[in-house]
């Protein structure tokens, strides 16, 4: 019986030890700006989160797991956790990802030079 107990003891620590929370900010490398909706995986896991409107995220890691951090027309970066508990991240654009592409009234997606109408752009300016 006390081999048994001492072994639960063992093993609850064991877990307790391998995960860790981490946390840290996400932002664009170009204007320093925090990326909203960022998502963070940890590799090889359904374990995920995504950045608040500050670019803050929190997440639990094992020290040894590597965080995937994504967003649209931005490069993917693969980060080690390496036993840290603050991870801020850095992500490039990635100009060559995105592509012009026009959402009608009808909810039909076409590239712009397909379509045989007016079409007026947005800018983010």
């Amino acid at each position: 019986m006390r081999k048994q107990l001492l072994l639960l003891l063992f093993s609850l620590f064991a877990v307790v030890g391998y995960a860790r929370t981490v946390t840290g900010v996400v932002t664009s490398e170009s204007d320093k700006l925090p990326v909203i909706g960022a998502t963070v995986m940890v590799q090889g896991s359904t374990n995920g989160t995504a950045t608040d409107f500050d670019g803050k995220y929190t997440i639990n890691a094992g020290d040894n797991d590597v965080l995937v951090i994504s967003y649209v027309g931005m490069t993917t970066a693969n980060v080690k956790v390496n036993g840290r508990d603050v991870i801020n991240v850095e992500l490039k654009e990635n100009s060559q990802v995105l592509d012009e592409v026009v959402v009608t009234a009808m909810g039909q997606t076409q590239e712009k030079k397909k379509l045989n109408f007016a079409v007026q752009s947005l800018d983010s300016e």
